[in-house]
C-alpha cells in the first residue's frame, strides 16, 4: 500500500527540486488530525491556492469525510469533471474545436492527445486511473445553487424548521440560532437588525423562540401571520402593543409579504429545504 493510502494521510503531491527542476519520489503527506477549526491559504495569483484547496478536498473525500463547500467563484464545482476514464471520448465534449484546429488536429484526435497528456501527467504525480475511480465511486457530489436553477435549487426562505431537541436544550446554541435566523431574514429587508435595539429583531426572535420551543416549524407565510397576530402578549415586561403597536407590525408584515410576492425572490424559495444534516 502506498503511504498516502493510509487513513488520515492527505497526499498533496511529491517533493520538487526547484534548482534542478526535477520531481522527487518522496510524497508530501499532511496528517488530517492537524486540521484545526480554521485555515487560510495565501499566495499570489497563479501560485496554486485553488489547486492545493482542491487536493485537500479530494483527499478528505477519499477518507470519507463529508464536505459542504461554499464556492462563490465556482472553481470547486470542477470536482464533478473528475473523469474516471482518461480517454478521448470523455475529453471530447470539453474540447475547443478552434484550439484543435490551431494544433492542426481533428477534434477527436486532439481530445485523444489531451487524454494521453493528462494520464501521463497525473501518473507522474502518483494519481492513476484507479485512484480517480475510487474517488468517483465512493463519493456522491452535488452542486446546489440557491437563487438559481443552474444546479440543484435549494430553498433558503421558505422554511424555518424547529431545531433538534438537543439544540433546544442548549441555551447558548438556541440563542445563536434564533439570532442568526432573525438577522438573516431582516437583512433581506434592509433593516438594521441589531439584536438589542431593533424592535423587528426582538419581535421575530421572540416568535421563533415561541414556536420552536413548541416543536413547531414556520414558513414565511405563517411568520407574517404571527407578526400580525402574535401568540404572545408581552415582550420583556412591556405589553406587546406598547412595545410594537399593531400598525407598525402590519407595516413589517407588508414588507415581508412584498418579499414573498416578488418574482425576483421566487428562485430562493424553490427546491428542497435547506437541511445541513441532509447535505
Amino acid at each position: 500500500m502506498r503511504d498516502y493510502e493510509i487513513l488520515g494521510q492527505f497526499y498533496l503531491g511529491k517533493q520538487y527540486n526547484l534548482p534542478e527542476k526535477a520531481l522527487q519520489a518522496a510524497p508530501i503527506l499532511y496528517d488530517s488530525t492537524d486540521l484545526t477549526t480554521h485555515a487560510l491559504i495565501i499566495g499570489m495569483t497563479g501560485s496554486g491556492k485553488t489547486g492545493l484547496g482542491m487536493s485537500l478536498l479530494e483527499e478528505a473525500l477519499i477518507d470519507n469525510i463529508p464536505l459542504i463547500a461554499i464556492d462563490p467563484k465556482g472553481d470547486i464545482a470542477n470536482l464533478l469533471l473528475t473523469f474516471d476514464e482518461l480517454t478521448g471520448d470523455r475529453f471530447l465534449p470539453w474540447i475547443d474545436p478552434q484550439e484543435a484546429a490551431t494544433q492542426g488536429l481533428t477534434t477527436p484526435d486532439y481530445a485523444a492527445a489531451q487524454a494521453e497528456l493528462w494520464e501521463k501527467g497525473l501518473g507522474e504525480w502518483g494519481q492513476d486511473v484507479s485512484r480517480i475511480q475510487r474517488l468517483r465511486q465512493q463519493v456522491e457530489m452535488a452542486v446546489y445553487t440557491p437563487g438559481s436553477s443552474a444546479g440543484l435549487p435549494i430553498s433558503l426562505l421558505d422554511s424555518f424548521d424547529a431545531p433538534a431537541a438537543e439544540l433546544l436544550e442548549d441555551i447558548d446554541l438556541m440563542t445563536e440560532r434564533v439570532g442568526a435566523t432573525a438577522t438573516s431574514l431582516l437583512s433581506l429587508l434592509d433593516i438594521d437588525a441589531d439584536p438589542v435595539t431593533s424592535r423587528e429583531h426582538i419581535l421575530i426572535s421572540n416568535l421563533l423562540t415561541y414556536y420552536w420551543n413548541l416543536g413547531q416549524n414556520l414558513d414565511i407565510a405563517r411568520l407574517i401571520q404571527a407578526i400580525q397576530t402574535p401568540p404572545i402578549d408581552r415582550i420583556g415586561v412591556m405589553d406587546l402593543n406598547q412595545f410594537y403597536p399593531a400598525k407598525d407590525r402590519m407595516a413589517l408584515a407588508m414588507r415581508l409579504n412584498n418579499l414573498l410576492a416578488s418574482p425576483g425572490f421566487a428562485a430562493w424559495r424553490s427546491g428542497e429545504p435547506l437541511d445541513i444534516q441532509k447535505l
